[in-house]
């Protein structure tokens, strides 16, 4: 059996939904806030995305579908219903060292594409974990995926959403889903190149995740599942710990929560910043003439 911090969830990256001309023609507020990367095209060929790395090794996914995609295409991608201008998912990841990357490339060369990977293998751990916490909700099998970059590497990495055992629909980003990495991880967050995630805003992180339910029975089973994926908070406000690759470089630590919703089941993220004149301040604008987008800004010792 794995240890618990082998199976720890790291966060990986957060999804947020956009028309396609946010990413063709990005709207001036998004560059005064945050540094981005054109990601490239995904492998099904239905979706694209921009990308902005984050100093403790998350990233931010402004993902957007393909222009013409059918919208009978379109309504069978996960998230094919989702609203434009929100936080739709986030995803997290298994630990991962140097040592581990050259293990993978090792494990790959000898396995081949079909061949399974010690990653995947300890997230067959988490499922169990998951499964024992009898809540009605369990995490699917990976599936493999990947996504061609714009200079031409071909990423690959499989993911694994949760479901509801008696059928019934989960809302999106109830739970994180599971993002874990075939190629090494660096080539697809290339955050420690230099530059790549500096931002205007001195942006270095994740703060908080806060899941806000439509569904009351729908937070209770989502209870257990974190409570089986992460540590409780001892500190006020509760929740739980919510670490990151390198997060201990940089900030205070993270926290992920569970709320109720006034309307529509929703995301929302807070960001650490290193500059104290951003700390405090909601960010963000206009996506489009019907969408707005925004994110708070915290304080790296969360005192703002």
């Amino acid at each position: 059996m794995a240890s618990s911090a082998d199976t720890t969830p790291l966060v990986d990256h957060i999804v947020i939904l956009v028309p396609h001309s946010f990413l063709s023609a990005p709207p001036s507020w998004f560059s005064d806030v945050f540094h981005f990367h054109s990601g490239g095209r995904h492998a099904d060929g239905r979706t694209e995305n921009t990308l902005v790395y984050l100093p403790d090794g998350a990233y931010l996914e402004f993902i957007a579908f393909v222009p013409g995609i059918d919208p009978a295409d379109r309504a069978s991608h996960h998230w094919g219903s989702k609203k434009e201008g929100t936080v739709i998912d986030w995803a997290v990841t298994l630990p991962s060292t140097a040592e581990d990357e050259a293990e993978r490339e090792k494990e790959r060369a000898a396995a081949g594409d079909g061949g399974e990977l010690r990653s995947e293998k300890l997230f067959r751990e988490v499922q169990r974990k998951v499964r024992e916490q009898n809540t009605g909700i369990v995490y699917g099998d990976l599936r493999r995926g990947g996504r061609t970059k714009p200079a031409g590497e071909v990423l690959k990495w499989s993911v694994a959403f949760a479901k509801r055992e008696d059928g019934e629909t989960l809302e999106l980003g109830a739970v994180p889903f599971w993002c874990v990495d075939i190629t090494p991880r660096r080539m697809r967050v290339p955050f420690e190149t230099p530059g790549n995630a500096k931002h205007p805003s001195g942006a270095v992180g994740v703060a908080k995740v806060e899941v806000h339910h439509e569904s009351l029975t729908t937070a209770k089973s989502a209870k257990g599942v974190y409570d089986a994926l992460f540590e409780k908070q001892t500190t006020e406000g509760g929740g739980w710990k919510l670490s990151s690759i390198a997060g201990e470089k940089v900030h205070s630590g993270a926290a992920v929560s569970l709320g109720a919703s006034d309307g529509p089941a929703r995301i929302d993220i807070s960001f650490f910043t290193d500059d104290d004149s951003w700390a405090g301040k909601s960010v963000g604008g206009k996506i489009d003439e019907e969408h707005t987008l925004t994110f708070h800004l915290v304080a790296t010792s969360g005192s703002k």
